[in-house]
């Protein structure tokens, strides 16, 4: 299972209770390719380029995908960018939370942030460029809608269970 969203919409957050309510692995995308690369994401951003993030943010989840089956990956935020992604993403169980620009915005200020320094309207810019390859890869919608995460969770989890 994959869950996808904007920066800030929970991924991982949601994606740990999820995993652990399975008895899954849970792979945070981010940290596997800031473990691989040995420096943060915003290290990455800095020394390197988006480019280079986005090569090794596609190597990172294609090795999530073809590992173990049963496993809970929370891909970043622009892991949809990619069309090649976009097609893995579509052949496993997807969830898409979607959030409301404000407050994914509001959320994301901090440091770790890759970025932080955007202005809301390029923020919301990349957000609605992003939105239709979200809605494209997305078996299942979710508004997290501020409810807790285990909340959000309980919600994938009854939907898993029923597919």
């Amino acid at each position: 299972m994959t869950i996808v969203g904007y920066m800030g919409s929970g991924k991982s957050t949601v994606g740990h209770i999820v995993a652990e309510s399975l008895r899954w692995k849970f792979v945070d995308l981010d940290e596997a390719v800031a473990a691989r690369a040995g420096l943060s994401i915003p290290e990455i951003f800095e020394s390197s380029s988006e480019p280079s993030f986005r090569n090794l943010e596609r190597r990172e989840l294609m090795h999530a995908l073809d590992g173990p089956r049963e496993s809970v990956v929370a891909c970043g935020g622009g892991v949809v960018i990619d069309p090649r992604n976009r097609a893995r993403l579509i052949e496993v169980s997807t969830v898409f939370l979607w959030e409301d620009t404000d407050v994914l915005y509001r959320r994301t200020r901090g440091p770790g942030r890759p970025l932080r320094g955007v202005s809301f309207e390029d923020f919301a810019r990349r957000y609605a460029e992003r939105l239709p390859y979200y809605l494209e890869v997305a078996a299942l919608q979710i508004e997290p809608n501020n409810r807790p995460p285990r909340r959000v969770a309980d919600e994938i989890l009854e939907w898993f269970r029923g597919v």
